[in-house]
């Protein structure tokens, strides 16, 4: 009886921890919680490393001495990013737990404990008050992308436009100076996050007013180069393609400020084509040659014509096994879906993107313009 009933507890204990594991891993696998803790982990040690002297000088020698020096400035990395106040709570904590773990006191590591979650969770509501911030700015974010869609008898238009984190540096637009006359443009900012989503925010609000005052794809890049080129940040650069549709003359006009090649697929040859013209990125210095390096690139269209304008977050999606999705799957994505409408086209590609990475998460932003000759 004895035993049974010795047993019947370490059930009972198990099930209650399987039951809390349960709870606080709703919808993921064993697998998907190594992989997030993994992730999770690989991020904080190379933020943490990144505000060390080892940032920009590894060690010479891989010893275990060199490996302490590391493991030690990354906790000293970690111990100043709190605030001195909480520094100095977290450095009596462990100072207590260290003392009582010597002497046998339970009462000072029950202390020490208690100050270490107290400080988690002050760090917690710090986040969650950024995060809540965030989602304030993913909002204006989303309220500057076009409410609808350009409606026109010739053109089936849409998009998909999804940050890797709350905010991105990705954007896109659409404006109809006419019936006759539409025009698109894709970006990215270098970087994610903040900083990536206002310089957006700044060439997005800019594209609207230039599109209006030049229908040259070419002349409206010339246009946001010169006006957000004093703007940026040294070593910070910003990427964009502009499609101008025109259906008076059954014509598409590209220009490219170093942005990737535009897919073109052409109904009656089936083929694909990737619209290579030149250009530089935006914020290069008139005087540096950003207009004399930007060429326009004109072509005739066709009833069942796609193009499809998109970041890097595309090709550059990786799966489990670390390889991309690159341009070949994306070309072969868009020959299959090109005999669809424009939101369909969209739909069946991000579809093959999510079979590639399955349960990856994006590496970076993610944004495509489809636009699609009726």
């Amino acid at each position: 009886m004895g035993f049974k009933r010795i047993k019947s507890y370490f059930e009972t204990i198990l099930n209650k921890h399987r039951e809390i594991f349960q709870l606080y891993t709703t919808g993921l696998s064993r697998k998907e919680v190594e992989r997030l803790l993994k992730k999770d982990t690989l991020e904080a040690l190379t933020y943490y490393k990144a505000r060390t002297i080892f940032k920009d000088r590894p060690p010479e020698h891989k010893s275990l001495k060199s490996h302490i020096e590391v493991y030690r400035a990354i906790f000293v990395s970690f111990i100043m990013q709190l605030t001195p106040a909480r520094r100095l709570f977290y450095i009596l904590s462990f100072c207590g737990f260290v003392l009582g773990m010597i002497a046998g006191n339970g009462l000072w590591i029950i202390g020490a404990f208690v100050v270490v979650n107290l400080l988690l969770a002050l760090e917690l509501a710090d986040k969650l008050t950024t995060r809540d911030e965030l989602e304030i700015a993913r909002e204006i974010q989303v309220s500057l992308e076009p409410e609808d869609l350009p409606e026109t008898p010739w053109l089936s238009v849409s998009f998909t436009s999804k940050p890797a984190k709350i905010v991105g540096g990705d954007f896109f637009n659409f404006v109809k100076r006419s019936d006759d006359q539409i025009l698109s443009i894709v970006g990215d900012v270098a970087g994610k996050g903040i900083p990536a989503a206002l310089y957006a925010a700044h060439i997005q609000s800019m594209f609207e007013p230039l599109s209006e005052q030049n229908a040259s794809p070419a002349s409206i890049l010339n246009g946001l180069n010169h006006l957000i080129c004093k703007r940026l940040r040294e070593g910070d650069f910003i990427t964009a393609v502009i499609a101008f549709f025109e259906s008076g003359e059954k014509s598409l006009t590209i220009a490219r400020a170093g942005h990737n090649w535009p897919l073109y697929y052409n109904s009656h040859s089936k083929m694909i084509e990737p619209l290579k013209s030149k250009g530089v990125c935006l914020g290069i210095d008139e005087e540096m040659g950003f207009s004399s390096c930007l060429e326009e690139k004109k072509l005739p269209v066709n009833s069942g014509d796609v193009l499809l304008l998109y970041s890097d977050g595309i090709t550059e999606a990786m799966n489990a096994s670390q390889q991309l999705f690159d341009q070949s799957r994306l070309e072969s994505a868009l020959l299959e879906s090109a005999h669809f409408p424009a939101e369909k086209i969209i739909e069946c590609i991000n579809l093959r993107i999510e079979e590639f990475v399955q349960s990856e998460e994006p590496h970076d932003d993610v944004t495509m313009v489809a636009l699609k000759v009726k």
